[in-house]
């Protein structure tokens, strides 16, 4: 016997050593074992210390657990070890053991922690008050779990080795008691003082000021208010709905004998002083009640015990919502898995289609990138489409027999034609009669075309400047043609000489400051003298003198007689 609790301490030191793993898997799988197969066959071989050491590592295991379902099924599976356990004794054993270790690491918990353990309390509470129920709330069985929950949370002052810990534990389980004993009621007024029992010695012995708020606010006022609207509806002959805690609660509050038990303890010479303010307010506010009861005339039927199965909260608290969410992240997974398994010339026909598409759509475009430039240039010569197209085939004609059979742009060839045809009225000729031979054509692009229109316009200006008749001058003006020509400066009337070049003629020997610039290229402003200016020489700057030094100099002798003059006038 010996022997064996020796193997199990030792195997429960391994277990906690894994149970605090930072492997989610190895956590999931020894959880798994010690809920399953060693607490089972193992738990009447466990010592309080073995118990500890488990509830050490368990304690790290669900402080790694951090999503939501995950918590909520880790939670269930290790409070279910209480009310599965193999004997009562066993499973109030392992609830002595939580509850030590949540105490003494209960101050350590950060605040983005707190609920998952608020959540585990409330399932420890439930399946403790679940073993009460299936015993049958023994009086034995009673007093174990109540002694437990008074000495490990609600009273630590009466262990020595959970005196000065926090008491937020405490402080929960006051507020989450009655919520978590409901589904097992209704049970015997007997039971309900042998549960109700620490509460009241908190009353009489605790000098917490916050655990009696608690204790007040979270057992002793929801009787009275149960008892309150129940009564209300008794009267007004309302139905009260069956297994609802006005009727669970408000039953007990009516019946237990509240203001009694209350005036006992603030009889006594043990309760501490503080708290009898607290108890008298109470028992005063259950005398009324009860006494409404009285002089009502309505019966209410003791509550007894009744066997009734409790619906045990499932191993995942898996709500609506994250039921369907837990569904999608199972078909993405399995979309993945069927992409990856699936064939590969399928993935491959895919990226050779995106390619073609992203192909075809860097020509188009480029192609739109070209139609922008084409529209983009300037037409110097309006006119309308269908002139255009006529004036090019007739220019076609013209130039048969001069060129061989060079193709022109449309554009180019009207405005040509044009020109032609302004030139020759200028010089009185007629159309058609070798006009092509006048100037040669050679096919150029939009911009070359630009500057040879452009040198076209300035020659035949210049020759109608230089003719006599003035009238035929004046024709571009009575056109009502825009003329392009812009004034630019040509650098061969500006040639300057280079050292590694051969001079330049005599007549354009001029220095770049004497040829006229911009303006004066109209007016015809003839190149200026030349002149040589000598480097100017920097002056060297004098010196001020300083005030001191003007005032010590001597006056000068004129200074002196007009002095001495004015000394004698006085």
């Amino acid at each position: 016997m010996a022997a064996a609790a020796a193997d199990a301490s030792a195997e429960a030191a391994a277990i906690a050593r894994r149970l605090a793993s930072c492997n989610a898997g190895a956590r999931e799988r020894t959880v798994r074992y010690l809920l399953s197969d060693f607490l089972p066959a193992s738990a009447p071989r466990l010592s309080a210390a073995d118990l500890l050491k488990l509830w050490k590592g368990l304690f790290f295991c669900f402080w790694h657990a951090d999503k939501p379902l995950y918590q909520s099924s880790v939670a269930t599976r290790l409070a279910s070890a209480v009310s599965a356990a193999p004997s009562p004794a066993d499973g109030t054993a392992f609830l002595a053991a939580y509850l030590t270790t949540l105490r003494r690491e209960w101050a350590h918990i950060d605040v983005h922690r707190l609920d998952k353990f608020y959540l585990l309390n409330r399932r420890f509470l439930h399946h403790a008050f679940l073993l009460l129920n299936s015993n049958s709330f023994a009086p034995d069985v009673t007093s174990q779990i109540v002694s437990i929950l008074s000495d490990k949370a609600l009273l630590p002052e009466v262990d020595n080795v959970a005196a000065g810990t926090s008491r937020g534990l405490g402080y929960h389980v006051a507020e989450a008691f009655l919520d978590e004993l409901l589904p097992v009621l209704p049970v015997s007024l007997r039971t309900v003082d042998a549960l109700l029992a620490p509460f009241f010695t908190v009353l009489e012995k605790s000098s917490d000021r916050v655990m009696i708020s608690k204790v007040k606010a979270g057992i002793f006022d929801r009787f009275l208010e149960n008892g309150n609207l129940l009564l209300e509806k008794l009267k007004k002959g309302e139905e009260v709905e069956k297994d609802s805690a006005e009727e669970k609660l408000g039953k007990v509050g009516l019946l237990f004998g509240f203001s009694k038990r209350f005036l006992d303890i603030g009889a006594k010479a043990e309760t501490v002083q503080s708290n009898r303010k607290v108890v008298f307010g109470l028992r005063d506010a259950f005398v009324k009640v009860e006494k409404g009861l009285e002089l009502s005339g309505v019966e209410i039927p003791v509550p007894k015990f009744e066997a009734t199965e409790v619906q045990v909260v499932p191993d995942a608290d898996c709500s609506m919502d994250l039921c369907e969410d837990k569904e999608e992240k199972k078909k993405k997974k399995a979309k993945k898995a069927a992409l990856a398994e699936g064939d590969k010339e399928g993935a491959k026909a895919l990226k050779r289609e995106k390619k073609v598409k992203k192909e075809k759509k860097v020509k188009k475009e480029k192609k739109e990138k070209k139609e922008k430039k084409k529209k983009k240039v300037d037409v110097v010569e309006g006119g309308s489409a269908a002139d255009q197209n006529t004036d090019a085939h007739a220019e076609d004609q013209q130039m048969g027999d001069g060129t061989d059979g060079i193709t022109l742009d449309g554009t180019f060839l009207s405005n040509l034609q044009k020109q032609f045809e302004k030139a020759a009225a200028e010089d009185g000729m007629v159309d058609g009669g070798g006009s092509s031979s006048a100037s040669p054509v050679t096919p150029v692009n939009g911009k070359v075309a630009k500057k040879r229109k452009r040198s076209k316009s300035v020659d035949r200006l210049s020759e109608a400047s230089d003719g006599d008749d003035g009238s035929e001058g004046n024709l571009l003006t009575q056109d009502g043609e825009k003329s392009g020509k812009k004034v630019r400066f040509s650098m061969k009337n500006n040639i300057v000489w280079k050292p590694h070049n051969p001079l330049p003629p005599q007549c354009l020997r001029l220095p770049p400051s004497a040829t006229p610039r911009g303006s004066a290229l109209k007016k015809g402003v003839q190149p200026g003298p030349i002149k040589e200016t000598p480097t100017p020489l920097k002056k060297a700057k004098l010196k001020a003198k300083s005030a001191k030094k003007v005032l010590k100099k001597k006056p000068s002798s004129a200074v002196k007689r007009l002095r001495k003059l004015q000394s004698f006038s006085q």
